[in-house]
């Protein structure tokens, strides 16, 4: 997913918005960049006969910034988990009539979505009353399969080591971080075995300075990371699970097209199987995979409506359209992270059960997806919480400050 685009642009493009958009009530939403079809944003609008002017926010304390200076009055907007519960927290946000969203069950949602959920009331109870869950998923360490010994290297030492001590991994490694310290913080944390949910002291806050310091990343990326390894640039790298999925899929589609256009004969679906189980067909390879520790960062992203919304209404009958199934499949489908619906995640996996009449880019895509969300968006995994990992902490602005410090020191 795109977290970033510029400010002012956005700005200026609202401004222009909202002035034609006087003759219609229009709803104001906040997202991140690419993560919604917006194909839906015009069925919407045609059948509510109303505007949807979209802003994006670059990061969740992005997303805290714009709603509490109140520049701009949102009706909607979509931070992750964390995020909402500092928001709630500082009664930034409106409670949800359930009793509209005649689309949505929390009966319907995924174990692990559940589980997510949980966690959230555990941090800020009835806090579910003020949420709903829009996508979700994990984070993984991308890394390349072409790295001699890499693989090996990551599948047999502690999985945190992989991203903080070089001795665990082949010589010359390229690694890379993803450049938000707060995610960062936390992997640091599991690596050097300190408390991801508390508040450290300095002196544990100096030790995730010295581990930073000395692994001595090649790069802080963004977007970028997922680029790069596929390119050949870095080996390994942090990054959001759905992120690494839109790569992953579209190099399948790849290779299996290229396999077909030399033999029309070839098996497709045994191709794709054996592609996603490993990671190779023949002389064929996708060249990069991901890890998904059983501790790693695990996030779900909700629509709120905040407590100044104008048009609160409005904010419900969206969220509603947005719960469901077509448009919630839609999005998933577009942007690679999981659905928090069983529904709707049965029918994105049985997408491998397609028989292809057609051979086609987009039918070959669709079965690739299918098979990889069943791979990396396990519906179910063997622990309490329906999900790997935990939610991140929602810290107060004074310890961010410091957290934020540390990595932009370490860095240097």
């Amino acid at each position: 997913m795109i977290r970033k685009l510029s400010n002012l642009i956005l700005s200026i493009s609202i401004i222009i918005l909202l002035a034609s958009c006087q003759s219609k009530t229009t709803l104001l939403f906040l997202n991140w960049g690419e993560y919604v079809d917006e194909e839906l944003l015009a069925e919407f609008e045609a059948e509510y006969n109303c505007n949807v002017v979209m802003d994006l926010a670059e990061s969740n304390e992005s997303f805290y910034a714009k709603v509490k200076s109140g520049t701009t009055v949102y009706d909607v907007i979509c931070p992750s988990d964390y995020m909402v519960i500092k928001m709630y927290n500082n009664d930034l946000l409106a409670e949800i009539d359930f009793s509209k969203l005649t689309n949505y069950s929390y009966d319907n949602l995924l174990p692990g979505t559940k589980g997510i959920v949980s966690a959230m009331e555990a941090q800020a109870s009835g806090i579910s009353k003020y949420a709903v869950p829009y996508l979700w998923g994990t984070w993984g360490i991308m890394y390349s399969t072409n790295k001699d010994g890499l693989e090996e290297a990551i599948l047999n030492n502690d999985s945190w080591s992989i991203l903080f001590n070089r001795d665990t991994l082949p010589e010359d490694t390229k690694l890379a971080m993803y450049d938000s310290s707060l995610h960062a913080y936390y992997a640091a944390c599991k690596y050097l075995n300190l408390d991801t949910t508390a508040q450290l002291d300095d002196k544990d806050l100096n030790k995730i300075y010295n581990c930073i310091k000395e692994v001595n990343f090649d790069a802080w990326g963004t977007d970028d990371i997922k680029k790069k390894i596929t390119a050949g640039n870095l080996d390994l790298g942090f990054m959001w699970t759905g992120d690494f999925l839109y790569y992953y899929c579209e190099k399948i589609v790849s290779l299996v097209m290229d396999a077909y256009n030399l033999n029309p004969n070839i098996n497709i679906n045994e191709m794709i199987n054996s592609l996603i189980s490993t990671g190779e067909y023949l002389d064929y390879q996708i060249g990069f995979d991901l890890y998904i520790p059983d501790d790693t960062i695990a996030f779900c992203d909700n629509l709120v409506i905040t407590k100044k919304a104008a048009h609160k209404d409005l904010a419900h009958e969206f969220i509603n359209f947005m719960c469901m199934k077509k448009s919630a499949y839609a999005n998933s489908y577009y942007v690679m992270y999981d659905t928090p619906f069983v529904d709707v995640y049965d029918q994105i996996v049985d997408l491998k059960l397609n028989e292809l009449v057609d051979i086609t880019e987009d039918n070959v895509y669709d079965l690739a997806t299918g098979y990889a969300y069943e791979k990396y968006y396990p519906k179910t995994v063997n622990n309490l919480t329906g999900y790997k990992g935990n939610i991140l902490t929602a810290f107060d602005r004074k310890y961010i400050n410091k957290i934020n410090a540390v990595f932009n020191n370490s860095k240097v």
